[in-house]
């Protein structure tokens, strides 16, 4: 559904879903950044996992689900470098935010935006 697109200048086009998707289409496997949603059916939730694990982007996920233990099961073991549970993209500033995978290097917001800029060096001495 949706996917035309919207006025005659530029690469916009309206939120869009795709469903009935395989776990190798290329719009599964790729690092999508638009109003596009891909659906995908699965037995189980190990079947959900593997199929989210098993790309080669890793920014970040949604779960959505009533079940509190559930949602920390799965964030706990999806391996995306943001995972939000019953929303999407809010950000906060002392959080860091980056990806894993090929999703890219490093973090960027929080303190943690600073380790790759930074060296650390121990230096000890005895005194006598």
């Amino acid at each position: 559904t949706g996917g035309k697109r919207q006025g005659d200048a530029g690469y916009f086009f309206e939120p869009t879903i795709v469903s009935g998707m395989r776990q190798d289409d290329e719009a599964v496997q790729s690092e999508i950044f638009g109003p596009v949603l891909t659906v995908q059916s699965f037995e189980d939730d190990d079947e959900a996992l593997g199929y989210a694990n098993d790309v080669p982007y890793a920014l970040a996920a949604s779960v959505w689900t009533k079940d509190h233990t559930r949602s920390l099961r799965f964030s706990r073991d999806l391996d995306f470098g943001c995972v939000w549970i019953n929303t999407h993209i809010p950000f906060v500033s002392d959080m860091p935010h980056g990806g894993f995978k090929h999703s890219g290097y490093g973090k960027d917001l929080s303190q943690y935006g600073f380790d790759d800029y930074t060296r650390i060096k121990h230096v000890m001495s005895a005194l006598d």
